[in-house]
């Protein structure tokens, strides 16, 4: 599927459900070269004070920094319009996407895809074996991907941070668009019962149901996670480590997937993995209600 490049440089405010006075904006000229990209998104992701220096010259940035793939956000908190459903909220941080950083501020199709021009952005090979390890394809396009290395403050042995995986393929497609959180190697970005952190086909009581005109929220993800915290555990045997945060899509090259996340910071965790607030029964209601009325169905293969 050929798709046409876009190249934007703006700054997008969605503002949420009403009555809530905070509003999410996300900045998407991020820089006209995978320098000048990695430039900003890098020291926008971490935590104010957070104990990690980043070794210079070790910057890396993977996605199409001509188009808004990616950005900056602030005022990260998005509340529901109606309901028991959670409000979710993160620190300030960076958005990585499998598409355009430059989204609809509602939700208004099923198949949300501001397709890169291919190959885009290509392929990731650490993000292809994590979705091979989960049965799933080895073949990534439009990988989205920060990583840098980095030393701590004596005595840290974790780095966490605060995210919300979105996606367009949740719930009718089959695709497992894929997020990554590896340090120093390893991967900690699982769900609380160990699937990776995609779509999960056949597995939705991991995502809050955001259907199409509904207005829930304001935002054109129509699936969302829980606001999580993922916490990766520091290799004891070295002194400089590495990270390396991304999406992508697998199989093919569209329905958006992305993910906001924030405030990185060393810490002292002996534990590695997620956690985050258990769905609420509204949340679990509202996705049968969704999959009772759109329906489980294959996309066709581009």
């Amino acid at each position: 599927m050929k798709r046409k490049l876009l190249v934007l440089s703006s700054a997008v405010a969605l503002c949420f459900a009403a009555g809530s006075a905070s509003a999410l904006t996300i900045t998407t000229n991020v820089g006209a070269t995978d320098a000048a990209a990695a430039a900003t998104l890098i020291p926008a992701v971490l935590a104010p004070s957070s104990g990690i220096s980043v070794v210079g010259g070790t910057e890396f940035y993977q996605g199409t920094p001509t188009t808004p793939q990616s950005g900056t956000y602030t005022g990260f908190n998005l509340a529901p319009s109606s309901g028991s459903t959670p409000t979710l909220t993160l620190p300030n941080g960076i958005l990585l996407t499998s598409g355009h950083s430059d989204m609809p501020a509602t939700n208004t199709t099923n198949s949300f895809s501001n397709a890169l021009t291919q190959p885009g952005s290509g392929a990731n090979a650490q993000l292809g074996a994590l979705s091979a390890s989960a049965g799933g394809t080895s073949t990534t396009n439009d990988a989205n991907v920060i990583s840098f290395s980095f030393t701590v403050d004596p005595g840290k042995t974790s780095v966490s941070a605060k995210f919300v995986f979105g996606t367009d393929e949740f719930p009718t497609q089959s695709v497992t668009d894929i997020f990554g959180f590896f340090v120093d190697g390893v991967n900690y970005a699982k769900f609380p019962g160990g699937e990776l952190i995609s779509n999960t086909p056949g597995n939705p009581t991991n995502f809050i149901l955001n259907p199409v005109g509904s207005g829930l929220y304001g935002i054109e993800y129509n699936g969302l996670s829980q606001a999580f915290t993922v916490v990766g555990l520091l290799d004891p045997n070295v002194t400089t480590h590495t990270i390396m945060i991304g999406v992508a899509d697998t199989s093919d090259s569209i329905y958006d997937s992305g993910v906001f996340i924030g405030g990185l910071l060393a810490g002292t965790d002996t534990g590695g993995g997620i956690g985050g607030e258990v769905p609420e029964p509204m949340t679990l209601v509202l996705v049968g209600l969704g999959l009772a009325g759109i329906g489980f169905s294959r996309r066709k293969r581009v």
